[in-house]
């Protein structure tokens, strides 16, 4: 039987990596993962049985708890966390051709706050835009819905699975960035 896990992200997503690393480390052979663009999303899909399991970001040793995930599991006393993983973070910034003049930059909440001192720095008065996950914006600049003049932060993978242009590598504000990623059930 295939165990069916949902996580908060698209293909080329840091919960895409930590769905794939939980699932190893419970030694799951056969599992299917299934994307879900946000945690709120995974936990209904948990709710509908579409979903076995699910993988939902909670903190980030620099931007604090994940507020998305807090607010999706606020009350809820019927679902428990079966382990926990810490995954090392590495932001990039990418942009869809060299030269260009970056007066925005669109990434996950999270992300933009774990390279704040970066941007400001590499951009230094661009706008941020809030987007629901790191490799949604990475999908959002490849195919038009952002602007030209728009960085995106999001893994390395993702933005070479888009064949966007990396900028800078690299690019978070803390060494040793790390984010806890939580496996959940329903109880029961």
């Amino acid at each position: 039987m295939t165990i069916r896990v949902a996580y908060m992200g698209i293909p080329g997503s840091n919960s895409e990596q930590a769905a794939t690393e939980l699932a190893g480390a419970m030694g799951w052979d056969v599992f299917a993962l299934i994307p879900e663009e946000d945690s709120r999303n995974t936990i209904d899909a948990l709710d509908s049985g579409t979903a076995d399991y699910g993988v939902v970001a909670s903190r980030n040793v620099t931007a604090g708890p994940v507020i998305e995930t807090e607010e999706s599991l606020k009350g809820r006393d019927d679902i428990e966390v079966l382990r926990a993983l810490w995954l090392p973070i590495h932001h990039c910034a990418f942009i869809r051709r060299p030269g260009i003049e970056v007066r925005h930059v669109a990434s996950h909440i999270q992300a933009l706050l774990q390279t704040r001192n970066s941007l400001d720095r590499l951009y230094p008065g661009a706008d941020r835009i809030e987007v629901s996950d790191t490799a949604v914006a990475a999908e959002m600049l490849a195919d038009g819905r952002l602007s030209e003049d728009t960085a995106v932060i999001c893994r390395r993978n993702a933005g070479e699975m888009f064949d966007l242009h990396m900028a800078h590598e690299n690019i978070e504000d803390m060494e040793g960035n790390m984010t806890e990623f939580m496996l959940l059930r329903l109880k029961g």
